[in-house]
């Protein structure tokens, strides 16, 4: 998930992708995209601008990161029996970007500064 300011600047607009629809990602300095292998559309899932000024920039490997965290959260879902749909998303916690997840059912683990 992603979460951004709205085109308007008046809210916050979340981006959900499953993780399952991802064919390809890449990501630089500052973003990490993903799309399907064939298509032309590219969702951006993390943009160190949604973080406002001065955010850090992201983490050399930061989509293989989330592939890890994917891969980590499947296998400790199914060996607890959880079958609950989960949400993964990127924040800054203590200056340093991280994955995060979070089951459907919670509320969103708040960043720290």
């Amino acid at each position: 998930m992603r979460k951004s300011q709205d085109r308007t600047g008046q809210g916050t607009r979340r981006v959900l992708v499953r993780a399952d629809a991802i064919t390809y990602l890449s990501a630089n300095d500052h973003q990490v995209r993903a799309s399907q292998v064939g298509s032309d559309d590219i969702t951006v899932l993390v943009d160190e601008k949604d973080v406002g000024y001065n955010a850090p920039l992201l983490p050399e490997g930061f989509n293989v990161d989330m592939l890890h965290m994917v891969s980590e959260l499947r296998r400790k879902l199914a060996a607890d029996g959880d079958t609950e749909d989960h949400v993964l998303t990127a924040q800054v916690v203590e200056g340093a970007w991280v994955w995060r997840a979070f089951a459907v059912s919670e509320p969103e683990p708040k960043p720290t500064p």
